[in-house]
């Protein structure tokens, strides 16, 4: 058919061979496609481009909530691989698939006797404060006498970022145009595990914190991340995912370090409900901050108790502000020393990959999600950024490995 200078196929019946009614093209390609632009843009505007492509009559259009439907499907069939995956790995390692942890005994020893922790000699530690502390007060300056920790070596350690990401969770009765009232709101939490090591780094997602984290001893399994790693979590001090880590890890020895952005955020929100007026606050954050970074809890606590009572608004965010420190204290390291040692101090890139897996798709004003739709989407933009994608699309598997190769094209 002839259209001015242009031909005009119509591709249902001149590039591919007819189909009969309810059926439906499926290639690499078009899923590939339609599961990306749905994990980065709106439901509406994937339709809108997909069927711009497609070409189609009217009577053959994609429908926004058909997409809608397939994403979550296809992320819950996600999930379940997963989660067959992860128990088939645990029972072939001789673990409880239920607790997380090793069924004999002999692993235990086995794991602990082989770990020979690589940490950073303790000259090359000595020798990083000596050059931190040139030229620097005496106040400002890293104690050596309280550095009782050792420096895990960068080469052998495995880092991981561990955090919940709320989105509006919808209401049983489905979309209404009229907002819940902010307290009756209620959230979806997407618990997400950024696994790095060296270079290579993998993101797992979905629901339930305890749940993700047996998933995650699979993976590690899987990648042989147990045998001579340090194992270092990054966290935001929540009880749950202290808890948890203990539960899931405490076969082994790991590290738990409070992430230094939650611990600024923490302090910034405190002091600003606490202190009287944002002047004075901004001068006591700068002051406890700078002893934080050098792990000088008490100093930060004696620092707190000894304020001018004048600029204490309710010295009750105060006493909580400490209550954190105290509960958080193992896990506060000398972040000024691990910097100079060029060992992480935050969960930066878990932060990233919660913005990407989660917030970037789901965390705008008016939206709302079921348990499986945003669990599904989240899983379908983990797939991508995993470089999955293939793997799924063609062969519904998925490779479960670190990853540190570049975007491979779907055939």
């Amino acid at each position: 058919m002839e259209r001015g200078s242009r031909t005009i196929f119509n591709s249902k019946v001149d590039i591919f061979p007819r189909i009969g009614p309810k059926e439906m093209f499926q290639t690499a390609c078009l899923d590939g496609l339609k599961l990306k632009l749905a994990s980065y843009m709106p439901f509406r505007k994937t339709e809108e481009i997909l069927n711009h492509i497609r070409w189609q009559d009217d009577k053959e259009i994609i429908k926004y909530r058909t997409i809608g439907d397939a994403i979550t499907r296809e992320g819950a069939e996600i999930i379940d691989y997963i989660d067959a995956k992860a128990k088939k790995i645990l029972v072939q390692n001789n673990f409880d698939v239920k607790s997380g942890n090793p069924n004999q005994d002999y692993f235990v020893g086995k794991e602990i006797e082989n770990q020979e922790i690589h940490i950073i000699p303790k000259n090359q530690v000595k020798q990083a404060i000596d050059n931190y502390n040139i030229g620097k007060e005496k106040e400002l300056q890293i104690d050596e006498s309280q550095i009782n920790e050792a420096f895990e070596d960068i080469a052998h350690s495995v880092n991981i970022s561990v955090d919940d990401v709320g989105v509006t969770e919808q209401k049983q009765s489905g979309r209404s145009k009229d907002p819940l009232p902010k307290e009756s709101k209620h959230y979806v939490k997407n618990t997400v595990i950024h696994i790095q090591q060296g270079i290579s780094k993998y993101i797992l997602d979905g629901l339930g914190m305890r749940e993700m984290l047996i998933i995650l001893t699979a993976f590690l399994l899987n990648n042989d991340l147990f045998a001579n790693k340090t194992i270092v979590f990054f966290a935001d001090g929540a009880d749950n995912i202290k808890n948890g880590i203990k539960d899931i890890f405490g076969w082994r020895h790991y590290r738990i370090i409070l992430d230094w952005y939650h611990i600024r955020k923490k302090c910034k929100e405190r002091l600003s409900m606490g202190m009287n007026g944002r002047v004075v606050r901004n001068m006591v954050l700068k002051k406890l901050l700078s002893l934080l970074w050098l792990g000088k809890i008490d100093a930060a606590v004696e620092y707190l108790l000894n304020l001018d009572s004048k600029m204490v608004r309710k010295m009750s965010e105060i006493e909580l502000l400490i209550a954190y420190f105290e509960r958080n204290r193992k896990n506060i390291p000398c972040y000024a020393l691990r910097k100079k040692l060029g060992l992480r101090v935050s969960s930066n890139r878990g932060e990233k990959a919660n913005d990407l897996v989660v917030a970037q798709r789901q965390k705008h004003n008016g939206m709302s999600w079921s348990k499986s739709g945003s669990s599904g989407l989240a899983n379908i933009r983990a797939l991508f950024l995993n470089n999955e994608d293939e793997n799924w699309i063609t062969q519904r598997k998925l490779d479960f490995k670190l990853t540190t190769t570049g975007k491979k094209m779907v055939a």
